[in-house]
């Protein structure tokens, strides 16, 4: 017997150099409920390939160095487990800042 994973639409926006590399503002994403950081990379590098090296890692193992994920503007998420329900959005950040 297989087992169902529930599943969420989730919406990662994109910013700063993500956005300009992958002339995308936002991307829709069918993730587990409890998905991993890997899961969410994973996932968005299929959807949007120009996001590799540039935000993403080239082995899709997490985020490279100086970016990180935030869930509906509220909580940076820092562990592995990202826990999801219908209606977040995730933003790709950028945590160095310019001026």
């Amino acid at each position: 017997m297989t087992q169902q994973v529930a599943m969420v639409l989730v919406r990662v926006e994109l910013f700063g150099l993500p956005r300009l590399r992958s002339g995308q503002r936002a991307v829709e994403l069918a993730l587990p409920l409890a998905a991993t950081r890997r899961q969410v990379v994973t996932a968005l590098a299929q959807a949007c390939p120009a996001l590799v090296g540039c935000g993403l890692r080239d082995d899709l193992e997490d985020l490279q160095e100086g970016y990180l994920f935030n869930r509906n503007g509220t909580a940076f998420l820092t562990g592995d487990e990202v826990r999801l329900r219908a209606g977040d959005f995730l933003l790709l950040l950028s945590s160095q800042a310019g001026g």
